[in-house]
């Protein structure tokens, strides 16, 4: 915040002395009203500035020359715009202090000198990051992105960086063996995606600790009884490395703390800090009906989702909670009562037993409950959702069995098939009785196929099958009707479902095709585990495109009624793409695990859904992002629901519901019981 502070008195001081230039400019004709706004006001000049990038500057040095004056500058600090000539990039901007290098920047070595002064750099994901060229970078680096930058080791060293407040080593392996390469001044530290750690490593010399990020690392007891007190957030989800015996007692800051689909068990929540404003302990198994939490005065959020909790911790909760999430807590009885959160105002319970009434005094006191009932039926995760013509739905699950549901009947199954190996993906034919079902082993990389059943009759019928001998990862109709299908080689194949035969492939992606979807022009993307997005003409059977910009696996594709296409990734991100400028125009970020599921709804939002079990509304309608600032950088959002298990599809169904598939258990590979949810959807916002 001080240094946007500062960075809008500076622009304030700069902008006031292009009053003079404004008015010469104003004699020889008129000056384009935002040159009289920034040259005649420093304060709103100071203001529009600083929600501007330095993409940006190339448009306003073209408005008026008192502009282009000005523009050379401003320190601008823009780590979202990525550079691709860094000797060009400062040309241009001297004065900027923050830079984002483009992951394929074509440069044989990052040239250094033009990096004089800056405080801000992100690397990620760069070729040509090595444990050398960190030695070469300058010493007024305050923040540091070098996140998967494959070819630093663990000799790599941040010690001459003493200004570096915040740095981000994620997916390296700079840490696996020492951590005294790490400068002491750090505030905010990055070490997700470590997958190996030394025995004992200790981060006591980071005395100044704020942040720490190490989800999905080996960050274990020893490591963590090293952190300094002066630790305010602890992000360590799925780290295996811990176990019932830590303790974070010592941690008497801690404010956040995530710890989910970890090994703690019921005593540690006897060692939490009461200063504790956020705790999620999501998918803990060792968790029991027997744990209570301490004396938690201001715990303010609390996710035991997925967990064995039951009454008991019910019962501790603290009047001073906000949100809660039950979700999947299926020990949880009718008995539980909620009264004493009067500060409640969302709870999240589906998968619980608690009482109706219970619920409807939640309602009363203003709390949001959302709605949701489950169609149950599948034993293990549901991983595929489809509409049919008729209006049932069919659903897939990781055993291989298709039910199919009578949604005009509240929900009925009325009938089931089932294949050999995993259902990963359906689709409903153009003729609406008929079904095609796509599977793949998880255990042989070559076993997989497609299957076509006539669901039309009372029981389901297979009248077509094509052996593919691959996985099948995804599916897409074409505007004729024929049937895409995405494979883990990496091929997608255009089938003509009547011939059954394939009759044309594309090749380009090198790891598996994940996602398919049809844009309104009847081009095709595909999205893949390479991290790529590629845009196909179908016709030409050519790539016209290819997406970059995810830092994980694509995992899944929607198109928004306005022909934006939206990707998520295992990154935890949902892009939106303007496919036609082949640009990234919008990037929604909140999610904490894979972006597993998305769909499009009529209204033009867009509904995303998590392995860590959250279903997020996104406002992405152009009128509802209008008056949003750039710098705030948020599209509207709302959580439509919290399920105990991960999520595996996401269908928007013509009665305004979505229809969600999952699990009710800690792990979306098939523990716990499989349910299709039928969510209510809140009503979007007015636009202004």
């Amino acid at each position: 915040m001080e240094q946007h502070a500062a960075k809008r008195r500076r622009a304030g001081r700069q902008a006031s002395g292009m009053a003079v230039a404004a008015d010469t400019a104003a004699t020889e004709g008129d000056v384009p009203l935002l040159v009289c706004v920034l040259a005649g006001n420093p304060a709103t000049s100071a203001g529009v500035l600083a929600c501007l990038n330095s993409a940006d500057a190339r448009h306003l040095r073209q408005l008026h020359p008192a502009v282009a004056g000005v523009v050379v500058t401003v320190p601008w600090c823009d780590t979202d715009t990525e550079v691709m000539g860094v000797v060009r990039w400062r040309a241009c901007l001297p004065a900027a202090v923050g830079m984002r290098l483009a992951p394929l920047a074509a440069y044989d070595s990052l040239p250094i000198k033009p990096l004089g002064g800056i405080t801000h750099l992100d690397l990620h994901n760069c070729e040509g990051v090595t444990d050398e060229l960190l030695s070469l970078l300058p010493t007024s680096l305050r923040v540091l992105n070098v996140c998967d930058c494959e070819e630093l080791t663990s000799r790599a060293s941040f010690a001459h960086l003493t200004a570096l407040v915040s740095l981000d080593c994620s997916g390296t392996w700079v840490v696996s063996t020492r951590t005294d390469g790490l400068p002491s001044s750090l505030q905010e530290l990055g070490i997700s995606r470590m997958e190996e750690f030394q025995d004992g490593a200790s981060l006591a010399h980071l005395r100044e600790l704020r942040v720490l990020r190490a989800n999905l690392s080996a960050l274990d007891d020893v490591t963590l009884a090293s952190l300094p007190p002066s630790l305010e957030e602890l992000h360590a989800a799925d780290s295996w490395g811990l176990t019932p015996a830590v303790s974070f007692g010592h941690l008497t800051a801690l404010r956040m703390l995530d710890v989910g689909n970890s090994g703690i068990g019921d005593a540690l929540l006897a060692t939490m800090p009461p200063c504790l404003v956020n705790l999620n302990v999501q998918k803990c198994d060792n968790l029991t009906p027997a744990a209570t939490l301490p004396r938690l005065p201001v715990l303010q959020l609390l996710d035991v989702s997925g967990t064995g909790i039951g009454d008991a911790l019910v019962t501790s909760l603290p009047a001073s909670l906000i949100e809660l999430r039950l979700a999947g807590c299926r020990r949880v009885s009718a008995g539980a009562t909620l009264d004493h959160l009067r500060a409640l105002r969302v709870l999240h319970c589906i998968g619980t037993k608690l009482a109706p009434a219970s619920l409807a005094a939640c309602r009363a006191r203003g709390c949001v409950v959302p709605a949701a009932s489950a169609l149950r039926g599948h034993k293990v995760f549901v991983a595929a959702l489809a509409l049919l013509g008729d209006g049932r739905l069919a659903s897939g699950d990781s055993s291989g069995v298709v039910r199919l549901w009578d949604m005009a009947t509240g929900g009925e199954a009325t009938a089931e098939f089932r294949m050999n190996i995993p259902v990963h993906v359906l689709a409903a034919l153009r003729n609406g009785h008929r079904l095609a079902v796509g599977t793949a082993s998880f255990y042989d990389k070559n076993a997989g196929f497609i299957e076509v059943w006539d669901v039309g009759a009372v029981s389901p019928t297979r009248c077509a099958a094509i052996n593919c001998r691959r996985g099948v990862q995804a599916f897409a109709l074409l505007h004729d009707g024929r049937l895409v299908a995405g494979y883990r080689d990496g091929k997608v194949n255009i089938v003509d479902v009547d011939a059954s035969a394939v009759v044309t492939t594309l090749s380009g992606h090198t790891e598996w095709v994940t996602a398919l979807a049809v844009l309104p022009d009847g081009a095709l993307a595909s999205g893949s585990q390479d991290k790529s997005v590629r845009v196909w003409d179908v016709r030409a059977r050519v790539c016209v495109a290819t997406l970059t910009g995810h830092t994980g696996e694509v995992t899944c594709l929607a198109v928004l009624p306005d022909g934006r296409l939206a990707s998520g990734s295992s990154d935890g991100n949902v892009r939106l793409w303007d496919v036609g400028a082949r640009a990234c125009v919008g990037m929604l970020s909140g999610h904490t695990g894979e972006v597993t599921a998305l769909a499009a709804l009529p209204d033009g939002r867009l509904v995303s859904g998590s392995e860590d079990g959250t279903i997020r509304l996104w406002d992405t309608r152009p009128a509802a992002a209008a008056g949003v600032s750039r710098a705030a950088g948020a599209v509207p959002v709302v959580g439509v629901g919290v399920l105990g298990g991960s999520v595996g599809a996401l269908l928007s169904l013509p009665d305004g519901r979505l229809a969600c598939g999952g699990s009710s258990g800690t792990q979306g590979s098939g523990h716990g019981e499989g349910l299709v949810y039928l969510l209510e959807v809140p009503p979007p916002a007015a636009c202004e």
